[in-house]
């Protein structure tokens, strides 16, 4: 995938929310009431339209979207799916000012039981993921609310969601990233564990790792507000200015 550059002084910078497979734009609502320079992307059957079978292709889509939206130097901020959807938009091309990975990794793999259930019983699957989607003592609302948003996307967009991040795997080219980059885990994630968050750490020569502790998969919800003095610490840094 190959992404246009843009002169210095046409920047723009402003932060872009990826949210993570049978996810939606809504799961950023606490970071977009807090930033003010922000969009949160709704990808392809999310709720609507038709969902896309590869990560390749939802930064595809990503990478249109930066376009249409004249955002030239963006700070992408990928949720788990997301994350790698932001990965493999910042090896495509140098136009982020930063990137920041959510509860995911340079690879993905998912449970091929979780993937069953999809297709054969798709709200009890969307229970299982809620659950897993949280640290193991988290708020039953929290749980609640991941849920009736999983029910809200189709079947077979998040069945395609969870194939696409079973089959992503770019442990070989991550290193290749030179943006700077916040890495940012829950130290109870149960989808995405600690150690899929150091691999991209060691890995990527400009970057940060952050856990927060007692948060699971959903940092961005389970715990908003040291999430949210997270991001703006770390857009500050690259910015100058505080939102």
């Amino acid at each position: 995938m190959q992404i246009a550059l843009h002169k210095p002084w046409m920047m723009k910078v402003e932060l872009l929310f990826i949210h993570g497979a049978g996810g939606g734009n809504v799961t950023w609502r606490l970071q977009l009431l807090r930033f003010k320079n922000a969009q949160a992307i709704a990808l392809p059957g999310h709720p609507d339209s038709h969902g896309r079978v590869t990560i390749e292709e939802y930064a595809e889509f990503v990478a249109e979207y930066v376009t249409a939206k004249h955002i030239h130097r963006p700070i992408l901020v990928g949720h788990s799916m997301g994350g790698a959807i932001a990965i493999e938009y910042a090896l495509g091309g140098p136009n982020l000012t930063g990137l920041v990975l959510v509860g995911t990794g340079a690879r993905l793999r998912v449970r091929h039981d979780l993937l069953s259930r999809v297709r054969e019983d798709y709200p009890q699957a969307c229970t299982m993921l809620a659950k897993l989607s949280a640290a193991p003592d988290c708020d039953p609302i929290i749980i609640n609310r991941i849920r009736n948003q999983l029910l809200k996307i189709p079947s077979d967009v998040t069945y395609g969601d969870l194939c696409a991040c079973d089959r992503f795997d770019r442990i070989r080219e991550v290193n290749r990233i030179v943006c700077p980059t916040l890495i940012v885990c829950g130290t109870n994630d149960q989808l995405t564990p600690l150690k899929y968050s150091e691999y991209p750490h060691q890995n990527i020569r400009n970057s940060k790792l952050v856990k927060i502790p007692q948060a699971g998969h959903s940092t961005m919800l389970e715990k908003y507000r040291e999430f949210n003095r997270i991001l703006a610490d770390f857009e500050a840094s690259l910015t100058g200015v505080r939102h």
